[in-house]
């Protein structure tokens, strides 16, 4: 993998009326990138001023070469491509930059409404444990009687 994060910023050029059929071709491209390990941050931005023009914004642990090689070579790209291609006004660009971490900073604000692609140990360990007591209250009375 790449000691340097590569950032991707990948726009797209949709006509106006088809937005919507965009969004649904790319919605479970987006979970999958999401899920994959190498993938640090995605995001999804819109122009205001030209609402077909997307921008997505990609932070991968890894290289140029491998997210060419592996990464758009998923098999669940070439069903996307098929589906979102009859969308675009133009073909879509990317540009590979890396990142310098330098300049970054952010308020809490900037995350509300995300998710993280993290597991939530806390969260989880709380609800196992809920989940165990309940099931322990239960079968404790399964078994008295």
């Amino acid at each position: 993998m790449s000691s340097k994060q590569l950032t991707l910023f990948v726009n797209f050029y949709n006509q106006p009326s088809r937005i919507e059929e965009f969004k649904e071709a790319h919605r479970p491209v987006w979970a999958a990138c999401a899920a994959e390990p190498e993938c640090l941050l995605f995001d999804v931005f819109q122009d205001p001023e030209h609402p077909g023009h997307f921008r997505f914004l990609d932070v991968w642990n890894a290289s140029p070469k491998w997210f060419e090689t592996k990464q758009l070579t998923k098999p669940y790209y070439s069903t996307l491509w098929e589906r979102s291609k009859p969308k675009w006004e133009r073909e879509m660009e990317i540009q590979y930059f890396e990142r310098e971490g330098e300049g970054f900073s952010y308020r809490t604000k900037y995350l509300e409404g995300t998710r993280s692609m993290d597991r939530d140990w806390k969260t989880w360990w709380k609800h196992f444990a809920v989940s165990f007591a309940a099931y322990m209250v239960v079968e404790y009375w399964r078994r008295r009687g």
